[in-house]
């Protein structure tokens, strides 16, 4: 592998890298997926199982939020996994998930999570591509092998999560915003839109964008979301029909994957099956995380509205979009820790700022640290998904205080972000 490509290299030559380039981002999740399954611990694909089974429910006329139907849908069909709070999407996704309910399960969950790697591996190339040209083959190459083998892209596959098929439009809008241009404004505002239905995080970045007076972008971010849901509301009503549900997902939740500000603080108050409580039922989760999140939020919205002017050139754009996909993603009432696959969005965007060839001698020390801490966290976090025997037989505060590893990771990551945008000029 070459360690700098040449500015007239042939098509050949870049087509090459940039197939070597996708492989590198795709390699570790799926040698992870295919080792984890050879050596006994075969994935339940727990999620894809509300997917499946909801867009089942649409072709049958029902409402995908009924949880009682599509628990007995689930034992007709001869699947074991955990109902949970059931499908807790927007309608458009059950409909456009309805060609792989169309297929036996083995097959669709396959396909999805091929589906998945093989546009992670393509955004990733593409991004490195564009992003930093002026940077190394050699030095792109162990960045894409970085991004696949961030512990969250094999989360996603193994629980057929969807943030891998989310990822793709999020961060292709992202930089169609950033690359600035009306046409190209309109496409990015409607693939973060789109993103948005499935996952609210990608619309967020309306925010900064808002700030910046990119006001295009945002219309067109607003019209995707809304016109979408609305659209698929009208084209198929059963889809839409008792998505009231969806408002349980700002309830308190202890699950030890929930790496949230609603996780961190149930957590605090309340046992679930890893954790004990270390002020049980000392206060109201609901009421203290939502006031937490809140405050947040307000801090976040603080810090834009500071760096307003700063918002309107390339650099604080992208510093923006970065700092509030980084707080979105803490603030979500149940942000599973594989959903922290959209945080590599925020990751990419400082890197197009901090260090634009990939050398991270560019990135002051407290950078470095911070960013190592948001990789530890999610690190840590992920081992203990996978080996949790290990803290089977420790002190119950400490193991209550490590389940929020990744979360404390994504407070690190906002830090970095926070700590740039306040340096833009208002």
């Amino acid at each position: 592998m070459q360690t700098n490509e040449r500015p007239n290299a042939s098509v050949g030559v870049r087509v090459l890298i940039f197939t070597l380039l996708a492989i590198l981002a795709i390699e570790p999740a799926l040698l992870h997926w295919i080792h984890r399954t050879l050596d006994g611990y075969g994935q339940s694909f727990n999620d894809f199982h509300d997917y499946w089974l909801a867009s089942k429910l649409v072709l049958r006329g029902q409402s995908p939020y009924d949880l009682d139907a599509l628990k007995a849908l689930g034992q007709a069909e001869g699947r074991q996994f955990v109902l949970g709070t059931g499908y807790s999407y927007l309608p458009p996704f059950a409909i456009v998930m309805i060609p792989f309910a169309l297929l036996p399960f083995d097959t669709a969950v396959l396909a999805f999570n091929g589906l998945s790697l093989v546009l992670f591996g393509l955004l990733v190339a593409g991004w490195l591509t564009w992003a930093h040209p002026q940077a190394g083959t050699l030095r792109k190459g162990l960045a894409a092998l970085i991004a696949g083998a961030y512990p969250p892209v094999y989360g996603t596959v193994a629980n057929g999560q969807a943030n891998l098929v989310v990822l793709a439009p999020f961060a292709i809008g992202v930089a169609l915003v950033l690359a600035g241009g009306r046409a190209k404004a309109l496409i990015g505002g409607i693939a973060i839109g789109l993103a948005g239905v499935v996952k609210l995080v990608p619309a967020t970045v309306a925010l900064p964008q808002a700030v910046g007076r990119r006001w295009l972008a945002v219309a067109a971010t607003a019209a995707a979301f809304v016109g979408s849901v609305a659209l698929a509301s009208f084209a198929v009503p059963v889809a839409a029909s008792g998505s009231s549900g969806l408002a349980d997902l700002v309830s308190p939740d202890p699950y030890f994957t929930n790496q949230s500000i609603n996780g961190f603080v149930t957590r605090a108050v309340r046992d679930s099956d890893r954790t004990k409580a270390i002020f049980a039922g000392a206060f109201d989760p609901l009421v203290v995380s939502l006031g937490l999140a809140a405050a947040f939020g307000l801090v976040n919205l603080w810090l834009l509205w500071r760096a307003r002017e700063g918002l309107q050139t390339r650099t604080g754009l992208a510093l923006g979009m970065a700092l509030i996909t980084a707080a979105a993603v803490a603030a979500a009432p149940k942000n599973a820790i594989w959903n922290e696959a959209l945080v590599l969005v925020a990751v990419g965007l400082l890197l197009i700022v901090l260090a634009p060839d990939l050398r991270l001698s560019r990135i002051d020390r407290l950078d470095r640290l911070l960013l190592g801490a948001w990789l530890l966290g999610v690190v840590v976090q992920t081992y203990f998904w996978e080996e949790s025997r290990w803290l089977d037989d420790k002190n119950r505060t400490a193991v209550t205080l490590i389940q929020s590893a990744a979360f404390y990771g994504l407070l690190a990551l906002w830090a970095v972000c926070a700590r740039h945008v306040r340096r833009l000029r208002t």
